[in-house]
């Protein structure tokens, strides 16, 4: 039989300025959902799997000959 992994969640909270706020309601809002889903799901659409190398912010690509 096939062993099933229990995934781990992990909370965070985040500190963002009211006007950023405001951004991530509007969009929330245009979706019909929370401020919090919104915000991972958006997370998880933009730094799942291969994307996440690609989009980091740490990265310092001029060490990389690029």
């Amino acid at each position: 039989m096939r062993k099933i992994k229990k995934s781990k969640n992990v909370k965070m909270n985040l500190t963002i300025s009211p006007e950023f706020y405001q951004v991530l309601q509007q969009n929330a809002k245009t979706d019909f959902v929370k401020v919090a889903t919104w915000t991972k799901q958006f997370l998880m659409k933009n730094l799942k799997g291969d994307k996440l190398e690609k989009k980091c912010l740490t990265k310092n690509e001029a060490a990389m000959g690029n």
